[in-house]
């Protein structure tokens, strides 16, 4: 039987605090039975975190703006482990009410890669221990091939990984509505280039199936869910992410939970299950949720 561990959700911080540290999260962890809390990787997201910083919309984070929105841990309790969840590449809106596009994730250009991972290795040196899980997300930049990803996976491993000396995290790729892979068919050719071009990686890294999101996919274009859900390899899936627009689940939703969950019993290795809310008062219903669907 897969062991399955749950996340702690990355949460609004208090005001000023920016994007906060381990333990405020790890605070609410145990008690929930969560193994992992969930730490932001973005790029600059906020008008706030312009003003902090100096940078602009969507821009990469330079140590001193690391330094600005995170804060360290003096003492990490040594059962902790923790997930960054990079940039999604979502577009922003600034202080003076200008729109930003998206990021441009550029995994087909290993200089990017390298300063991506150098951010990362400056998020995690603030917050005082490595990450175990890497989650990115495929963006929209129509010259990047599943091939790239896969590469620069490897990458994101051996540069983060490598820097730290402590082993090497686990990589995962989040489907996201309106990108490069969003339908089930592209996260399968996802997991066949993974195999084809990095299959030392194949055992740690892969898919971070956002259930929710691949169906609001379907939805949009018409599309089975069912299908989605049929053509994803279930030996590619790492993680599952759950929530109804980041709000907790419910049979009453449009999304037919006991069909995506028969997927997610189909898992047939260790996974984990990030309740993606932004509620914390509802990580606990979100989890219950979870445990009662997967003992149907």
């Amino acid at each position: 039987m897969p062991k399955i561990s749950y996340v702690f959700p990355s949460m609004r911080q208090p005001e000023g605090v920016f994007r906060g540290g381990l333990l405020s999260r790890w605070r609410e962890a145990p008690r929930l039975g969560c193994s992992f809390v969930e730490i932001p990787a973005n790029f600059i997201k906020h008008p706030k975190e312009e003003e902090a910083t100096g940078l602009g919309m969507c821009q990469m984070l330079t140590d001193e703006a690391i330094y600005h929105l995170y804060t360290p841990t003096d003492k990490i309790p040594q059962d902790l482990r923790y997930i960054l969840h990079t940039e999604p590449s979502f577009a922003h809106q600034d202080a003076n009410g200008v729109k930003h596009p998206a990021a441009d994730l550029q995994w087909h250009n290993s200089s990017w890669v390298k300063k991506f991972c150098d951010m990362l290795i400056g998020i995690s040196e603030r917050l005082g221990m490595q990450a175990s899980v890497i989650e990115i997300h495929p963006g929209s930049n129509r010259a990047v091939m599943m091939r790239d990803i896969a590469v620069a996976m490897k990458n994101i491993q051996e540069i983060y990984g490598g820097h730290f000396g402590d082993g090497y995290p686990k990589v995962v790729l989040e489907n996201r509505n309106v990108s490069n892979i969003e339908e089930g068919r592209q996260l399968r050719e996802f997991w066949m280039a993974l195999q084809n071009h990095t299959p030392e990686i194949c055992d740690t890294c892969g898919i971070v199936l956002d259930l929710s999101v691949l169906f609001n996919v379907a939805r949009r274009k018409g599309d089975s869910y069912e299908a989605y859900l049929d053509a994803v390899p279930a030996e590619g899936v790492k993680g599952i992410h759950v929530h109804t627009l980041h709000g907790a689940p419910s049979l009453e939703d449009a999304v037919p939970w006991s069909i995506a969950f028969e997927k997610v019993k189909a898992i047939p290795h260790d996974f984990f299950i990030n309740p993606e809310i932004h509620h914390p008062n509802r990580v606990g219903q979100t989890i219950a949720f979870c445990e009662d669907m997967l003992n149907k």
